[in-house]
Order: C-alpha cells, then sequence, then structure tokens
C-alpha cells in the first residue's frame, strides 16, 4: 500500500512537472523587432492638477489622498523613437477607469463611457492600441475617469512595440500565471471527465469531483485575477469574471471539507457552510440587482475567507487527533491546506500593497501559482490512490464471485451458477437447449485406480467440454460426474455436430493415453418442445434422454447401469 501511494504521489509531480514543462515552451517568447517599457517621464494631470516626470510604477508618490469616483487622470508623453517596428502598437492596462487614447490631439481609442454614465462596473482590462507608423515625436496622452473609489495606486508601464511583439512579451512576464491557471483548468476538465465515470461506483469520488470543479473555477480566477484570459478569450466582463469565480472558492472549499472530513453529522459545520455559501450569494445580489460593485464587497469575502481557514483548521486538527482521517483525505486536505496557506499570504501582500507598503513584485504569484499545483499534485495523487483501490476492490469482487460459482476440481460454473443462469431462462423468449451429460465408468475408475486418476479423468474431460462448446453457451459441473450445457441461439441449432466433435475428442485422447476408457452419454431437449416451457422442464427431460442413452451405452459394453 505504501508503495503504491509513493507511486501515487510521484506519478502526479511528474505529470505537474511535464505538463508545466510544455506550456514554458508553448508559450516562449523572442521578440523580432525593438519593444521599450515606457515607464518614467510622463506627465500628470490629476483634476486639473499638472504633475511632472511622474513614474507609472510609482504613481502612489504623487498623491496626497486616494482617489475617488469621478476623478479626472490624464497622462501624457511624447513617444521616443525605438527603431523601425512594423505595425506599432501600445498595451495599457485600465485598472476601474474609462479610457480615452489621443495622438497628437487625435482620438484614436475609446473604451468605458457608457459604463461610466450608468454607473456600472468596470474593472481592469489590457487595451491594445494600434498607432501610426509615424509615432515617434508624437504626444500620446491617456484619459481617464474613475469608476470606483480608490481604482488604483500604481499603474503599469505602457508597452510600445510591434503588436506581436508587446503581446508576446506581456505573455511571457505573465508565463507562470498563465502556465499554472491553463494547467488548473485543462486538469479539472479531464479529471471531473473520468471522475464522473466513477461517481455513481466508488461514492469517495464526489469529493474528488468537487475538487476538480474547484480546479476549473481557480484556474478561471487566477486567469482573469493577472487579467491575461482576454489573450486567449476576450470578454469586457473579465474583472467580473475574475469577482465571481473569487467569490465561489470559499464555498467550494467547504464543500470538499464536509465531504472528505466525512461532516455530514456536524450540525454546526453545516450551518456554518450554509453561511458561507450565503455571503457570495448575498454580494452577487448586491451587484446584479441594486448595482453595488463587486469590489466593494471584496472585504466581506476576505472576512468569510478568514472565518473559513479558522474553521478548517479547526475542523482538521480535530479530525486528525481523534484519527479519523485515512490516508487519501489526508493528503487531499494537506493539498487544500497548501492553498489555502497561500491565500492568506495573498491577502497579507494585497493589504500591504492597498496601504502603499511595496512587497517584492513576482512574490504574489509565485506563492498563488505554488499553492494552486500543490493542490493539484495532492488532488491528482488522492484521486491515483482511489481508483487503485477501486479496481483492488473489483478485482477482489470477482475473485470472490467466480469463487462462489466455480467449481474447485475443473474451474467450470457449479451448480449455484447453472441453476441461477436456467431461473433467468424463464424470463427470455427465446429458444434454447440443455444437453445433459454423464461420464461413463467413473465409479469402476475410481474402485480400480483410485481416486486421484478418476479426479485426472474429470478434469480430462472438463478440458474437451470447454474445448467443444465454451464459446457457444454455459458449461458447468452440477455433481461429481454430472454435466450441463446451456446453448442459446444459433449454437442450439448444432447441438448434435457439437456433441459429435465432444466425442471425436475423447476418442482421440483414448488413443493417446489408453490407460482408461474415456467415453460419455449426453441427452439434450428444446424449449420448443414443451407448451409451457421452463428450464427446469427442459433440463428433466434432457437427462431422461441421457439416462435413456447411457442405459443402452452399459448394455451394449455389458456394464450396470448406475442411476
Amino acid at each position: 500500500m505504501f508503495k503504491s501511494k509513493a507511486f501515487s504521489l510521484v506519478t502526479s509531480i511528474l505529470i505537474a512537472v511535464i505538463l508545466f514543462i510544455f506550456c514554458a515552451l508553448t508559450l516562449n517568447f523572442v521578440p523580432l523587432s525593438p519593444t521599450t517599457l515606457l515607464d518614467q517621464g510622463w506627465d500628470v494631470t490629476i483634476n486639473n492638477k499638472l504633475y511632472g516626470d511622474v513614474t507609472l510604477t510609482e504613481f502612489d508618490e504623487i498623491l496626497d489622498k486616494k482617489l475617488e469616483f469621478g476623478d479626472h487622470i490624464v497622462l501624457a508623453k511624447i513617444l521616443p523613437d525605438i527603431g523601425y517596428i512594423p505595425n506599432p502598437t501600445i498595451i495599457f492596462k485600465s485598472k476601474y477607469t474609462t479610457l480615452k487614447c489621443f495622438l497628437d490631439g487625435e482620438e484614436i481609442y475609446s473604451f468605458g463611457d457608457d459604463y461610466f454614465q450608468k454607473t456600472k462596473f468596470l474593472g481592469m482590462q489590457y487595451h491594445i492600441i494600434t498607432l501610426d507608423s509615424d509615432y515617434s515625436g508624437k504626444i500620446l496622452i491617456l484619459d481617464m475617469y474613475a469608476t470606483e473609489n480608490n481604482p488604483f495606486i500604481s499603474l503599469e508601464p505602457v508597452r510600445l512595440g510591434s503588436q506581436e511583439d508587446v503581446s508576446g512579451d506581456l505573455v511571457h512576464s505573465n508565463l507562470l500565471v498563465i502556465a499554472t491557471g491553463v494547467f488548473m483548468f485543462m486538469f479539472g476538465v479531464a479529471y471531473m471527465s473520468i471522475a464522473l465515470l466513477f461517481v455513481s461506483w466508488f461514492p469517495q469520488i464526489r469529493s474528488l469531483l468537487l475538487g476538480a470543479i474547484f480546479c476549473m473555477n481557480t484556474g478561471v480566477w487566477l486567469l482573469t485575477y493577472y487579467n491575461v484570459l482576454a489573450f486567449f478569450v476576450y470578454t469586457p466582463l473579465e474583472t467580473q469574471i475574475e469577482y465571481f469565480t473569487l467569490y465561489m472558492i470559499i464555498p467550494q472549499c467547504y464543500f470538499i471539507i464536509y465531504y472528505v472530513l466525512d461532516l455530514k453529522k456536524s450540525r454546526i459545520f453545516k450551518a456554518l457552510m450554509f453561511v458561507s455559501c450565503c455571503v457570495p450569494a448575498f454580494q452577487y445580489i448586491l451587484h446584479y440587482l441594486f448595482n453595488i460593485h463587486l469590489r466593494v464587497t471584496l472585504p466581506l469575502y476576505h472576512l468569510n475567507g478568514l472565518v473559513g481557514f479558522i474553521i478548517f483548521v479547526y475542523y482538521l486538527i480535530k479530525m486528525s487527533r481523534e484519527s479519523k482521517l485515512d490516508s487519501s483525505a489526508k493528503i487531499q486536505m494537506t493539498g487544500l491546506l497548501f492553498f489555502a496557506i497561500s491565500m492568506i499570504m495573498h491577502l497579507v501582500i494585497y493589504t500591504l500593497e492597498s496601504a502603499n507598503i511595496h512587497t517584492i513584485p513576482f512574490a504574489n504569484k509565485l506563492m498563488i501559482s505554488i499553492g494552486c499545483l500543490l493542490f493539484v499534485m495532492c488532488q491528482l495523487s488522492t484521486y491515483l490512490i482511489n481508483i487503485t483501490e477501486y479496481y483492488a476492490k473489483k478485482q477482489e469482487n470477482i475473485s470472490l464471485t467466480h469463487l462462489a460459482y466455480a467449481d474447485g476440481l475443473t474451474n467450470l460454473a457449479n451448480r449455484a451458477k447453472a441453476d441461477k443462469y436456467m431461473e433467468d431462462l424463464d424470463s427470455i423468449s427465446d429458444d434454447y437447449c440443455i444437453v445433459s451429460i454423464d461420464l461413463n465408468g467413473l465409479k469402476q475408475i475410481n474402485d480400480e485406480y483410485g481416486h486421484p486418476t478418476g479426479d485426472r479423468y474429470i478434469k480430462d474431460f472438463s478440458k474437451v467440454l470447454s474445448n467443444t462448446f465454451d464459446e457457444h453457451g454455459l458449461c458447468a459441473r452440477v455433481g461429481g460426474d454430472e454435466f450441463i450445457v446451456i446453448l442459446k441461439g444459433n449454437a442450439a441449432e448444432e447441438v448434435e455436430n457439437l456433441i459429435d466433435r465432444m466425442n471425436s475428442a475423447l476418442n482421440v485422447m483414448n488413443a493417446l493415453y489408453t490407460e482408461y476408457k474415456r467415453s460419455v452419454s449426453a441427452g439434450f431437449a428444446f424449449k420448443h418442445e414443451f407448451n409451457n416451457p421452463t428450464a427446469h422442464k427442459v433440463y428433466m427431460r434432457a437427462d431422461q434422454r441421457m439416462y435413456e442413452q447411457k442405459k443402452k451405452m452399459h448394455k451394449e459394453m455389458g456394464m450396470h447401469t448406475r442411476l
């Protein structure tokens, strides 16, 4: 068992590494023409107040107070000459603002004015804006209106280059997030498809099925949180999808804990889970019915998450102390714990940055990605363990079933199997044939040569019987020297030929092994011979005809017939 679990864990890690390397190679980027980041030297106007030589990534340094809804922000800069670039383009990320772009006073791009007029939710978005081929030396103006309070404290640099290069550079700079998000989503889809095949047979798979949905949801959240989904599937609702999937994470975690820790009898946990599920429902209602934006209710999600983390840790410790967790549950809960810790650390970094305390830029991406990948690896390892155990139990059940319905000496079906098979015959309308077969001279062989020789006689005949009839119907040993064959369909019409083939095989065996003579008596009957047929009636007539043949054969050989 330990080897099986170690193999599952190693396999899951290798799959994750291989897929991650595949994404890295697929999204590898080499620019074909010059590109640059326009971060420094901007003239910024906030509500008609001018600030010179501003660095976008240090935008908070010019703010004496947080931006508010309706504030007007204008960024201006003379575009530099960076050399020849085909299809010159800039990429700029707006954060909860409208955007108009002017080049030497001419408007070349507009986004979000209708949302601002109706005070509708407008999130973060990467904008790909095409420039004139003679852009160099012209004044670029980015004109924005804040659609939320405190929309941002810093901005990303404007990327300038050819459209292919700046898009590729942006994708490459977010490679870790993209690879993790795509892997999470694709793993969830594949995982759910496979888990659905087992959910009705193996109840524990339900928690893994929830894990698959969780992976898909988290993968989409990760891609939308860093606004890279638009590079694969463009949608102006990217930030709404981000918050929608974010708010679903905590209820999904509760459901996973509920099934993995088997807390169906815990009323307290079910009450807490119900409240937790009501929180995002309440947030969605506020947003879609009352236009209270999803971002405004974000603190409610943070509170819900902190409470959920404390509850999760409490029940995990409680169940571990009571030794109620099997190894599969421990692995799955370990993965969820890794993810929860990464999200708590992400919340800490988010809080620090909201308070203008700068952190390591790449740390947040790395931490979330590691938490997601560890969760996936634990899920995959748990899945492999459960499926392995399922197949082991299935094979065990098959073996036990075989033992219950197999004859110990010949490995043919036994009387119990034959009786069950004949019961099923009474429910079919098709014709069938039952053959009753009895070995000749078994008692004499037992008396003269001993029971081991008699057993060998039975086994030799069983091989002949199987070789003759196995492909056509059921063969069973129903007594010491009594056998039965049940034929359906076209095979029933060939019964006489099959019996002749069986007798020929016995004659060949007699010629090769002359120690004793092997022969059988056989009789058969068909369903269509009766007005009100039952399998028992058909078998009794076949058995009667077998004994009639047996009497005839014994009379010819001068043997006493055993009835």
